[in-house]
């Protein structure tokens, strides 16, 4: 018997919003608070793990209709889980298609981080629904307006209905961060980049995009406070409602809304790429009156000079000793050099800039001044936030030799009683980095040993096994600690972890929120038989999470013939899917070893992965990136650039360009600082 289906009329959209999914699917619905129908659409037999992403959406969905004071502009609002998705999700109107481990949530197996990273990608495709679905982008070029926005509003609908989380303090390290690395290099771009041919959209959905875009809103919402910023954008969005837009529309429409000259503000943000660094410089003129001078100059990332000369119109805050929990100073700095003055300042008082991290800017203090900082890190005096980026942006001028990373390790000291999940996070990266230099020296066991001495205090408080009630961020920072621990050599965690992985593998679960540490310094230490071990683990898994963690763990093996075995295991037959290839690159290239093996391998099989995976692919971006960066010899500079000149893949070109400026910025750090860094171990 036939029938026919009548759909209601689409609305006036682009057409890359346009999806339809045929197939055979289970779902779960409810209706929002404002009566808006909505499904999760789940492989049969999951029903259950579609609860979180429904109970989620049908609370944001009007937290930004009320947000935006604009209604949801259709009548549902499904999601659906695909198995084999290249990007992570999309925000077609009305069917948000996702990868499977970005929607579904197992209530038994998935860990918090799994939890939070998807409550994080369903509120930032809700937030598409109105920018960027209902108000579009006039061409790529504004591709940031899309991006930078859903990246920024996805942590205000998380902290709203998860404020345990801390959200804005892991943002400061997840996103903030991390585009400051990038945007440091001389091949970086502008957020707003002409785009000139279609193979060149996909290289610009990158940090800059999202991360860099997000941090000049969040910038611009602290500057003109809440309430104009709600109200220049509840203006934009109903005057540009099934229309195409600008960058310079949305900043007028929150100039009229606040009354501040954003246009010319924004646009050296915009408009340039890079960011300033800022050095400060003191001068104590009585016993209350403190002379502050500030400059601003371009921070490249390997410490030379700036030819264009570029400034920034920056808001700079000020906080100092006498009241750490609001601003002193606040001022709009538009010149290469400015003085301001405190008052009632003691000769020992600290100050600090840029409070909470919400200027695009990083800070080089004078010795005297950042040593001040010692104690408001040590006593967490400082919010989780400020202590963070002062070891960030002292890392950072180390790369680029401003400073030694002696320094670098002797303020890490201060850190040694630090708590915060985000905090060590930040560390644990920055300490990875810096590993994967010091690999290539004779004394590498002496910094595991400074790892361990690190880290030691903070593991004996929150040991392998959640307590009751216990904070959701120590459960997050527990596998941090231990994976750190573990390839630093610490033998009881060693032994522990593999004792745990035992009785995993005899039917007596870990703990989903540990099983990263477990699996990683198993396999760290393992030998052909811990590989088959997890290659197993990961054949048997039903969920795409726990392949992600497997696979994770798989490559980081000192031991060359499981790193070869690895890569077989991802790249031949169907075991690992498209979209997850990358990660097993990325594993196998955590280690000296390991890059060696994926570089050669990369350079024999590149024809191939082209042809698999499409010349326009993200993932070959993802797959220079994650086996290059952690390179540090510039011999290897000029075969990487005949190799990628000889492969003619236009689509990694800037990939290729940044990898490269990486690669000789380390080389450059070992030259200038391996020395005084042996030395300083040497005395620890």
């Amino acid at each position: 018997m036939e029938s026919i289906t009548k759909f209601d009329r689409t609305p006036t959209m682009s057409t890359y919003l346009v999806a339809y999914v045929v197939g055979e699917y289970d779902y779960i619905e409810t209706k929002d608070s404002n009566g808006i129908s909505m499904r999760v659409y789940t492989p049969l037999g999951k029903k259950e793990h579609g609860n979180f992403a429904l109970d989620l959406a049908s609370k944001v969905l009007p937290f930004y209709a009320e947000y935006f004071n604009i209604k949801y502009p259709i009548a549902k609002a499904d999601q659906i889980a695909i198995p084999d998705f290249a990007s992570r999700a999309m925000e077609n109107w009305g069917l948000i298609t996702y990868r499977e481990i970005a929607l579904l949530i197992d209530p038994k197996s998935s860990s918090l981080t799994v939890r939070q990273r998807n409550a994080m990608t369903i509120s930032h495709e809700l937030a598409h629904q109105w920018f960027g679905n209902l108000v579009t982008m006039d061409w790529w070029t504004d591709l940031w307006l899309n991006e930078g926005f859903a990246r920024w509003i996805q942590y205000l609908a998380v902290d709203r209905f998860y404020p345990e989380w801390d959200v804005w303090t892991q943002y400061v390290a997840d996103v903030f961060s991390q585009f400051l690395v990038l945007d440091a290099l001389k091949s970086s771009h502008p957020i707003e980049v002409p785009i000139g041919h279609p193979s060149e959209i996909d290289g610009i959905f990158d940090t800059i995009s999202y991360a860099k875009g997000s941090s000049v809103i969040r910038m611009l919402h602290d500057y003109i406070g809440d309430d104009a910023f709600r109200k220049g954008l509840h203006n934009y969005l109903k005057d540009y409602s099934y229309k195409n837009t600008v960058t310079f529309n949305l900043w007028s429409h929150l100039a009229k809304a606040s009354g501040k000259p954003l246009i010319e503000v924004m646009s050296s943000w915009t408009l340039q790429m890079g960011y300033p660094l800022v050095t400060v410089y003191e001068e104590q003129q009585s016993n209350k009156t403190r002379i502050i001078k500030l400059t601003q100059q371009r921070f490249i990332a390997d410490g030379s000079s700036d030819d264009e000369n570029l400034q920034w119109t920056i808001p700079i805050t000020i906080f100092t000793k006498s009241n750490p929990k609001s601003i002193a100073k606040e001022i709009l700095m538009d010149k290469p050099e400015i003085t301001i003055t405190l008052e009632n300042i003691s000769e020992d008082d600290w100050i600090k800039l840029n409070y909470n991290s919400i200027g695009l800017y990083r800070v080089k203090y004078e010795p005297k001044t950042l040593a001040r900082l010692n104690e408001p890190i040590a006593n967490k005096i400082l919010s989780p936030q400020d202590r963070l980026m002062i070891q960030d942006d002292v890392a950072a001028l180390c790369n680029a030799g401003h400073q030694s990373f002696v320094d670098y390790l002797k303020l890490l000291l201060s850190y040694k009683d630090e708590d915060n999940f985000t905090v060590w996070k930040s560390i644990a990266s920055t300490i990875g980095n810096l590993s994967s230099l010091l690999e290539y020296t004779d004394y590498f066991d002496q910094f595991k040993k400074y790892r361990l001495n690190l880290c030691s205090s903070i593991q004996n408080r929150i040991g392998w096994d959640a307590t009751t009630n216990e904070n959701p961020l120590v459960a997050m920072l527990r596998p941090i600690i231990l994976t750190l621990m573990g390839k630093s050599g610490d033998q009881a965690i060693i032994d522990e972890a593999k004792n745990r992985f035992q009785q995993h593998i005899n039917g007596n679960l870990i703990d989903p929120n540990i099983r990263p540490a477990v699996y990683v310094v198993v396999s760290h230490y393992g030998d052909e038989n811990t590989q088959e071990e997890l290659q197993k683990l990961y054949k048997a898994a039903d969920m795409n999470e726990e392949k992600v963690r497997l696979l994770t763990a798989m490559g980081q093996s000192l031991n060359p013939a499981s790193i070869e075995k690895t890569l077989q295991f991802v790249f031949e037959g169907d075991n690992v899917r498209m979209q997850d290839a990358y990660i097993g690159i990325a594993g196998c290239a955590s280690s000296r070893v390991g890059r060696d093996i994926v570089w050669k391998f990369l350079q024999k099989n590149w024809t191939k992965l082209v042809e698999r995976f499409g010349e326009s692919s993200v993932f070959l971006i993802y797959f220079v990136e994650s086996c290059l960066s952690n390179f540090a010899d510039e011999k290897l500079v000029s075969e990487i650039q005949s190799f990628f000149d000889s492969a003619n893949t236009s689509t990694v070109t800037l990939a290729v360009k940044q990898v490269i400026e990486t690669i000789q910025m380390r080389s450059n750090v070992l030259k200038r600082d391996s020395k005084a860094i042996e030395e300083y171990l040497s005395q620890q």
